[in-house]
């Protein structure tokens, strides 16, 4: 393949810069023409001029536009009678161009998919949020003036986990809104439990300012809070704790979901940390019956898995009797890319 380029922008000046020239040499024939002007040089030299041009843009014309046409539709006619290549350079640059732009499609409707499934599972479009934030509101404010403050308290957690959900439409958001978000539910689900549960956020080796404003996918980490609670903390004897450790290391956010409660047996972490294919998922989530059946997982990890692939993982560690913990692991990104939008 020709190894001489043409952006569109040089071709573009180089076509502007002929049309200028070629116009003065429009004007200076017709001044010849005329007779105004006798020079044999002259004439010579316009007719010169005008032959150079015309090779200018054969060559312009040749080399970027139709010598690699001619050689696309011979691809094309010899990938149809399978006579082409594999090491063809043009070929490569078109499976190049042509597999980035399905892996984006791809990992675009799947994103979207997963995303909207994230979201129903929450009650995305169940109900209409103004109307729901507008009773709590009422609800709060009457708590207030009778001197409730735990109901006051517990309806805000609730206006605030609910709007966060189904108002809020992003796919990523910031790790500190995503903890504040689980932090509401925890606080619903405290008011129901009372003292008996607990939960903390600790940071190792790196400080909130730091990691806070780093984006993550919504709804990564409730879920988890609800699974500990459902699983592990609500039929243990005496009370239960909830540890979120984040840290972040060599350009990766660490974050570490770990409880005290019950456990979970070897069969089933094996089950959850497993890759599920689509098909295979599907039918999980038509005869699990409830949320807390590890679909939310799922959808976890392969929402990271698509994003990420290798360099983004959930993994769950637990024994009976002493706990479970959730590792999850992504890149730490402070902008939003592409992909995330």
């Amino acid at each position: 393949m020709d190894k001489r380029k043409y952006s569109s922008k040089k071709i573009k000046k180089i076509i502007l810069a002929g049309v200028l020239i070629y116009l003065l040499l429009v004007i200076v024939s017709a001044i010849l023409m005329t007779g105004m002007i006798e020079s044999r040089y002259l004439r010579l030299f316009v007719i010169l001029a005008e032959i150079a041009l015309g090779a200018g843009y054969y060559t312009v014309f040749y080399r970027s536009i139709y010598k690699p046409n001619l050689r696309l539709e011979q691809i094309i006619r010899d990938l149809n009678h399978e006579q082409i290549k594999e090491d063809d350079d043009m070929l490569r640059e078109i499976k190049s161009i042509i597999s980035s732009l399905d892996s984006m499609a791809i990992k675009q409707k799947n994103a979207e998919i997963l995303m909207k499934n994230a979201e129903i599972n929450n009650l995305q479009d169940q109900i209409n949020p103004h109307f729901l934030y507008n009773t709590l509101e009422v609800i709060r404010g009457e708590a207030l003036l009778n001197g409730d403050r735990k109901i006051a308290d517990m309806t805000a957690s609730l206006a605030n986990y609910f709007r966060y959900n189904i108002s809020r439409r992003e796919t990523f958001v910031f790790l500190k809104d995503e903890l504040k978000n689980s932090m509401n539910y925890f606080n619903i689900q405290k008011n129901r439990f009372g003292d008996k549960i607990s939960c903390q956020i600790v940071y190792h080796d790196v400080e909130e300012g730091q990691v806070e404003n780093c984006y993550i996918p919504k709804l990564l980490l409730q879920p988890v809070i609800e699974n500990a609670i459902y699983h592990g903390l609500e039929l243990k004897m005496g009370e239960g704790n909830i540890k979120i450790h984040i840290t972040a290391a060599d350009s990766s956010l660490k974050i570490n979901v770990a409880d005290d409660g019950l456990g979970m047996s070897q069969e089933k972490v094996d089950e959850l940390n497993r890759d599920y294919e689509d098909g295979e998922e599907e039918e999980s989530s038509e005869t699990g019956g409830r949320r807390h059946n590890g679909v939310a997982i799922r959808n976890i990890k392969k929402r990271l898995k698509l994003y990420w692939g290798d360099a983004a993982y959930m993994v769950i560690v637990s024994d009976l009797g002493v706990g479970t913990q959730v590792h999850i692991s992504m890149p730490l990104l402070y902008q939003i890319e592409e992909y995330m939008s």
